[in-house]
């Protein structure tokens, strides 16, 4: 669990796929996950610049500080 506002991220350093699943309560940010879904099926690349803009809809922020 990611309480709101809690700095956070998840990657996949390999080249293998990976499935994500997500549950939101309440579902503030489907929209966002869903925004990046179409920017890869529209065949933007989903660069640093890219995913930023979009999180900027969503009162999101990139985490600078990464323990």
């Amino acid at each position: 669990m990611i309480p709101p506002g809690a700095p956070h991220t998840f990657a996949n350093p390999t080249d293998g796929t990976t499935v994500l699943l997500n549950t939101f309560a309440p579902d503030l940010y489907v929209d966002y996950f869903r925004e990046l879904r179409d920017m890869i099926a529209a065949g933007r690349p989903l660069t640093p610049e890219a995913t930023i803009e979009a999180m900027s809809r969503y009162a999101t922020e990139p985490a600078t500080d990464f323990a």
